[in-house]
Formats: C-alpha cells, sequence, structure tokens
C-alpha cells in the first residue's frame, strides 16, 4: 500500500472550508435547529463521498437527537470496527472552530481518501451529538455514550480514535498546561493522543506514525485508573468506550490546557492552526492505513 499517495491527498482548503461551513453556535438546547442543518451538512459530506448513512436517533429532555453513522456496507456488514469520532455540537454560546468543527473537519477529510483504501469497508465514522455540558442538567457525553450501550448490546466491537479539538497550536513558551498529576512540554505545539491502559495498542499504533508523518509533534499519554486521577483525560467521546471496556484514544490539542478562547464566542475558524490540522489528518491517515485488522 503506498501509505505516501494517501497523504499527498489532504487538502488544507478542505478542512479550512468544512470548520467555516459548520463554525456557528450549535448547542444541542439552545440552538437546536442550527445543530440540526450541521447534522445535515455532515450527513450530506459523507453521501458526497459515497458512504451510506444511518443515523442513531434517540430522546433527551424531550427533543429527538442524532449521531450521524457512515459506512461503506451498512452498519450490520460487519462487527468487529474501526471506529473514527468527532462530536459536532458545539458549548453554549460559541462558534466551536476547535471544539469541534476541528475535529469535524479532519474526520470529513480523512473519509473522503481512505475510501479508496480496501481497508475502508471496516471502518465506522460517527459524529457524535450532545457531547457538551447540557442547560439543565450539565449532563455531557450524552450522545456517544448511548451509542455505545446500544452497539454494544447488539454485538458491535470497537477500536475507537476519537478527534476532540485539534486546530490549536502554539510555539510560546508557556502556552501548554497539564492536568494534575501529569507532566509533560510547556508549549503548545503538539498533538496529544489520550489512551487507558487497555489502549496499548492503540498507542503504540500513534508512535509508528511518527515515522511516516514527521513534521507532526506527537505525544502519547496513558491515562491511569481509566482516566479517574486526572478527570479532563475523560471529558470527551472516547470514555464510554474506555468504560465499556474497548480500546479508545482521544487525539486533542488539549482544548483548555492551550486553547484561552475554549467554550468562549473567541472561538473562531481565523484562531485555528490549518497546516497543524493537515499534519493531524495525515497522522490519523496513516494509523488508520498501517493499523492491524
Amino acid at each position: 500500500m503506498d501509505i505516501e499517495k494517501f497523504i499527498q491527498e489532504v487538502e488544507q482548503n478542505n478542512l479550512k472550508n468544512i470548520v467555516q461551513s459548520i463554525s456557528i453556535p450549535r448547542h444541542g438546547w439552545y440552538n437546536y435547529e442550527v445543530l440540526s442543518s450541521v447534522a445535515n451538512f455532515v450527513e450530506e459530506k459523507f453521501r458526497e463521498y459515497g458512504y451510506i448513512v444511518e443515523i442513531n436517533e434517540f430522546s433527551y429532555n424531550g427533543k429527538e437527537y442524532k449521531n450521524i453513522i457512515a459506512t461503506l456496507k451498512g452498519i450490520n456488514s460487519n462487527k468487529d470496527w474501526l471506529l473514527i469520532g468527532a462530536h459536532y455540537d458545539s458549548a453554549i454560546g460559541s462558534p466551536g472552530a476547535d471544539d469541534n468543527a476541528s475535529g469535524i473537519a479532519v474526520m470529513l477529510e480523512v473519509a473522503r481518501i481512505i475510501r479508496k483504501s480496501p481497508i475502508a469497508e471496516r471502518i465506522k465514522f460517527v459524529a457524535f451529538t450532545l457531547e457538551e455540558p447540557q442547560a439543565f442538567d450539565l449532563k455531557f457525553i450524552i450522545g456517544s455514550s448511548q451509542f455505545v450501550k446500544k452497539f454494544k448490546k447488539l454485538g458491535h466491537r470497537y477500536k475507537a480514535l476519537i478527534l476532540e479539538s485539534v486546530g490549536y497550536y502554539s510555539d510560546v513558551k508557556g502556552s501548554q498546561k497539564l492536568p494534575a498529576f501529569t507532566k509533560g512540554p510547556d508549549v503548545g505545539n503538539f498533538l496529544g493522543v489520550v489512551g487507558n491502559g487497555k489502549s496499548n495498542t492503540l498507542l503504540e499504533l500513534f508512535e509508528k506514525v511518527k515515522e511516516y508523518v514527521p513534521s507532526i509533534n506527537l505525544i502519547t499519554y496513558k491515562a491511569p485508573m481509566n482516566g479517574w486521577l486526572a478527570l479532563e483525560t475523560r471529558f470527551s467521546d472516547h470514555a464510554p468506550f474506555w468504560d465499556a471496556g474497548f480500546q479508545a484514544v482521544m487525539l486533542t490539542d488539549t482544548a483548555m490546557f492551550r486553547n484561552p478562547y475554549y467554550h468562549t464566542s473567541q472561538d473562531t475558524p481565523d484562531k485555528l492552526n490549518f497546516p497543524f490540522m493537515e499534519d493531524v489528518t495525515k497522522a490519523l491517515l496513516v494509523a488508520v492505513l498501517i493499523s492491524p485488522a
């Protein structure tokens, strides 16, 4: 397989166009209609790229929400999946360019390119909803929790790669903070890959990615005690996969530990580093291409 050929197909302008198209407040309660239109946008992109789109719909607080699932041959064509996921809702009052239009853009660009690979049939792409804290009960990670519960019961098994805020970058010393009980650099110029004890093989996979994408500074981190020692390592859609016993990693720019505009009205596309996002896309592509069956 010519991995370099796939890498060369990444188009930075595609990433930028998608981020700009969906960076508008789209909170699950306060911007319900906008969230629905963003969901339609994501669905149409998957269809444009040749995927079968199926909806995992559920009710929450009297409204209907949907996780968007894209596969080449349908969700019942397989039981063992490599899942690539990202959430498409935003925090209250935020356009959510980094959190998480960036993750959606990278996921869609990987979907566009990887469908030409023979391994694409075992990949399930999922755009999750209601990842962000909700208005009245502050619950979060709702869509992915519902998804994992349903499909585990149906016998589906997953190795999950979750994109969570992957567009903010800084070369300034002191720009990177860290959760309690963790060690790392103080410059926000890397992609973090966060796994738990069960996800060793996925963390090792991303260590190999560095050989193919030397331009990215990639740091893997194994969260002890399933992330409960540093709760922030559980703040995305990978956590339900951990709790269900599946391997999963979160790819992240570390969000609130780097991006000063996190969960604010200033989380806009002009704050993002698209060359960095291009490298993130290449890294994810390589990880998928070299992952064992």
